[in-house]
C-alpha cells in the first residue's frame, strides 16, 4: 500500500507541473478510460469519482465489518492506511482522485493477476513536464526509465528493496498504470482499434445501464481463466459462462444493504436456458405461499406461456449432445403409457416451476429437493396427474395406491427421468418422484417426508410468506421477472455442516459470522428487449442484531414449547407418532431419533403405512411404549412403562 500512495503522490506531481499544458498548450481530449481496456480484462470497475466513492466505501458499516474477517484483513489494513492518509492530505487527494477512472482485472500468470488503471485526466496532457523529477521525488524510487513501444512512451519506476516496478504511459487524456509491463504493452497495442469499447453487446450493456455510481462490467470469456486460479478448471465448464457475453452492474451500498443491478447480453448464437425463458415472456413469482421458512433456498422459473417456454425448452434440449435420444425418450414413454406431455401435463402449468431445497436433518436424504408447479385448476391438474398415475398401473407393477397426510393425498409418479426429460439436466434430480396437489401448487419430491415438511409448514403458517422480513426483501424487486433465486445463509450453512467433509467444514466455519451477515440473498433475471435484466440483492445485519435475531427466535420457539406442553394430554406425550412419513415408502421401518443420537420410536411399515410393531423410548433409551398398528391404526394391547421399565398401565384398540 505504500507503493501505491507513492504512485498516487507521482500523479499528483505530474498533475501540478503540467497545469499550464492543461489549459494553454493542449485543446481538449475526451477519450474514454475504457478505451484503454485491452480484451483480457475479465472484470472492469468504472469510477466515476474515485475520492468520493472511497469515502462512502469506507465509512460503509458492512465493509467496516467485513474487513475483521481474516479473508479481507490485509486489504483492510492497506485501505486504512490509504485512509488515514487521504483524511490527513485530503485538498491534495481529491485533486488527485476527483477524475473519472477504470480498474480492470487480468489473469496475468497461471496463478496470479494484477490490475490496470486508466485515469482520465480530462485534458490532454504531456509526461514530459514531470517525467524528469520523478526520481527525486521520493527516496524508495530507485531508478526511472523510459522506452517506446509502438510509437508509444512508457515511463518504468524502480523501487529500491524490492522487485515490483510500475510502468506508466499518457495517450492524449488518458493516463495508464499497471505493474505489469504487458498489460501496458497489451493496452497500447489496441489502442487505436479499442476492441471491447467497440463491441455492440458491450455498448448495448453500457447504454442500458445508464448509472453515474460505482459500475462493474463482467467479460464473461475470460471471467473463467481468472477465476481458474482459485478453482478447478472442471468447475468452471459452466453453462453461465456460455449463455452471457457481458454484464454491467450498478453498485451499491449503504448501512442496511448490498445491491447490484444492471444488465447482460446473451450470446444469441447459442440456445439456452435464459434464452427460453426470455422468449416465453416474463411471470410473477409466487412461491413463498407454500415454501416453509427454514428453506435453504429456492430457484424459481417464470413465464407468460407455457407451451411457448417448452417449445424453446425441447429446442434446446434438441440440440444438445443427447438430442437424439431425447426425442427418442419422448415419443417412446408417450406411445408406451398411452399419454401427452402437452395435454395431460403442460396444459395445467401455470406461469411457475421451482426447484426447492430444504433444511435438512436427515442422514439418508442428506439433501432435500422438491419441485413445485403452479397449476391453473385444482381439479384438472389433479385429474390429469391421476390419468397418467392409472396408466402407469396398466403398464407396470407399481402397486402403490398414495396414502393421505394431513388431509392430503400424496401419490406416486413412477416415470424414470421425466423431469429431466421436461425441463433437462438441471431437474434431473428429482425422479421416480411422489407429488401431492395442495394450494396453488402441484410438488414433486424423492421423498415423502420433504413432501410432509411443505403440507405441515404451510397448515402452520411456517412459510416464507408468513414472514415480515421476507415479505420486506420482496419488496427490492420487480414484479415480473423470468427467475428468481433466493438464498438462506443460516439454512445454507446448516446444511453444510452435514454436507461437507470435516476439512472443508473448518475452512468455512472461520468466515460464519460473516455469511450470518446476510441472512437473505437474491438473484432476479428478466428479459428486456434483447437484453437480461438482473438485480442482486443482500440484506445485512451486524453482530448485534444477529445475537438480538437469535436470542429472539429461542425465545420464540422456548415459548412454543411450552405452550405445546401445557396443552399436551398424557397420550399425546407418549405418543408422537400420528403423523410420520418416511424417506421411501418402500422402507420395511421408520426410525426417528433424539438430538443425543437414542432411538426416540421405531414403527414397522407397509406400503408407507404403520403395519407390525411399534417401541417408543425416552432420551436415556429406556423403552417406555410398546405396541402394534394394522393398517395404519393402533391395534391390539399397548403397554406403557416408567422409566425404571415397571408396567404403568394397558390399553386396548
Amino acid at each position: 500500500m505504500k507503493k501505491a500512495i507513492i504512485v498516487v503522490s507521482i500523479l499528483l506531481c505530474i498533475l501540478a507541473s503540467s497545469l499550464i499544458y492543461f489549459f494553454y498548450l493542449k485543446p481538449v481530449a475526451k477519450n474514454k478510460p475504457l478505451m484503454a481496456v485491452p480484451p483480457s480484462a475479465s472484470i472492469i470497475f468504472e469510477i466515476e469519482n474515485p475520492f468520493e466513492q472511497w469515502t462512502n466505501l469506507t465509512e460503509n458499516s458492512i465493509w467496516n465489518y467485513l474487513k475483521s474477517d481474516s479473508y479481507f484483513k490485509e486489504i483492510g489494513e492497506d485501505m486504512d492506511e490509504l485512509t488515514s492518509d487521504m483524511k490527513s492530505n485530503e485538498n491534495i487527494w481529491e485533486l488527485v482522485m476527483n477524475r473519472p477512472m477504470v480498474m480492470s482485472i487480468h489473469k496475468t500468470r497461471t496463478e496470479d493477476y494484477d490490475f490496470l488503471y486508466v485515469i482520465d485526466l480530462q485534458r490532454a496532457t504531456s509526461l514530459n513536464f514531470a517525467k524528469n523529477y520523478i526520481k527525486d521525488f521520493s527516496d524508495d524510487i530507485e531508478k526511472v526509465y523510459t522506452r517506446d513501444f509502438q510509437q508509444q512512451e512508457i515511463i518504468e519506476i524502480q523501487f529500491k528493496d524490492t522487485p515490483t516496478r510500475y510502468y506508466l504511459y499518457l495517450y492524449e487524456n488518458l493516463l495508464s498504470i499497471s505493474s505489469t509491463h504487458a498489460l501496458i504493452e497489451e493496452s497500447i497495442a489496441q489502442l487505436k482499434r479499442p476492441i471491447i469499447i467497440r463491441d455492440f453487446d458491450f455498448i448495448d450493456v453500457s447504454e442500458a445501464l445508464k448509472s453515474h455510481d460505482l459500475n462493474m462490467y463482467i467479460n464473461y470469456k475470460e471471467l473463467p481463466k481468472y477465476l481458474s486460479i482459485w478453482i478447478e478448471n472442471d468447475e468452471l465448464n459452466h453453462d453461465l459462462f456460455k449463455m452471457l457475453k457481458y454484464s454491467g452492474l450498478s453498485l451499491k451500498a449503504n448501512d442496511q444493504k448490498l445491491s447490484a443491478s444492471g444488465y447482460a447480453s446473451i450470446e444469441k448464437n447459442q440456445k439456452n436456458l435464459l434464452t427460453a425463458l426470455m422468449k416465453a415472456g416474463q411471470g410473477e413469482c409466487r412461491i413463498g405461499t407454500i415454501v416453509p421458512d427454514n428453506a435453504s433456498y429456492y430457484i424459481s422459473l417464470t413465464f407468460e406461456d407455457t407451451k411457448s417456454f417448452y417449445k424453446e425448452m425441447e429446442a434446446l434440449l434438441e440440440n444438445e449432445e443427447e438430442g437424439a435420444s431425447y426425442l427418442e425418450s419422448k415419443q417412446k414413454i408417450e406411445n408406451y403409457l398411452n399419454i401427452s406431455i402437452e395435454d395431460n401435463f403442460l396444459n395445467w402449468i401455470e406461469e411457475e416451476i421451482v426447484l426447492i431445497q430444504l433444511n435438512s436433518n436427515s442422514d439418508k436424504n442428506k439433501v432435500e429437493l422438491a419441485i413445485a408447479i403452479r397449476h391453473e385448476d385444482f381439479e384438472e391438474a389433479q385429474n390429469q396427474l391421476n390419468y397418467i398415475e392409472e396408466q402407469i398401473r396398466k403398464k407396470t407393477p407399481v402397486k402403490f395406491k398414495g396414502i393421505q397426510y394431513k388431509n392430503h393425498e400424496i401419490q406416486f409418479l413412477s416415470i424414470k427421468g421425466f423431469f429431466k426429460l421436461l425441463l433437462g439436466k438441471a431437474f434431473s434430480a428429482i425422479d421416480k418422484p411422489y407429488y401431492t396437489v395442495m394450494e396453488d401448487y402441484v410438488v414433486f419430491s424423492n421423498s415423502p417426508r420433504t413432501l410432509g415438511k411443505i403440507i405441515t409448514a404451510v397448515q402452520e403458517k411456517r412459510t416464507l410468506d408468513h414472514t415480515k422480513e421476507y415479505a420486506v426483501f420482496m419488496e427490492n424487486f420487480q414484479y415480473e421477472a423470468n427467475l428468481f433465486i433466493y438464498l438462506s445463509s443460516n439454512e445454507l450453512l446448516s446444511d453444510a455442516i452435514r454436507i461437507l467433509d470435516d476439512k472443508s467444514w473448518k475452512e468455512l466455519k472461520i468466515h460464519e459470522d460473516y455469511f450470518r451477515s446476510f441472512p437473505m440473498i437474491g438473484l432476479q433475471l428478466g428479459a428486456e428487449g434483447d437484453l437480461l435484466r438482473h438485480q442482486i440483492q443482500m440484506n445485512y445485519l451486524n453482530h448485534e442484531q444477529i445475537t438480538n435475531w437469535h436470542a429472539l427466535v429461542n425465545e420464540s420457539i422456548q415459548y412454543t414449547e411450552i405452550t405445546e406442553e401445557k396443552d399436551k394430554t398424557d397420550d399425546e406425550d407418549l405418543i408422537s407418532v400420528e403423523n410420520i412419513l418416511p424417506e421411501d415408502f418402500n422402507s420395511k421401518s421408520f426410525i426417528e431419533y433424539f438430538e443425543n443420537g437414542e432411538v426416540k420410536f421405531e414403527v414397522s411399515l407397509k406400503d408407507g403405512k404403520k403395519q407390525g410393531r411399534y417401541f417408543q423410548f425416552d432420551s436415556l433409551g429406556n423403552m417406555i411404549i410398546k405396541g402394534r398398528y394394522k393398517n395404519d391404526e393402533k391395534s391390539g394391547i399397548w403397554r406403557f412403562y416408567d422409566e425404571n421399565g415397571e408396567l404403568i398401565r394397558k390399553e386396548r384398540f
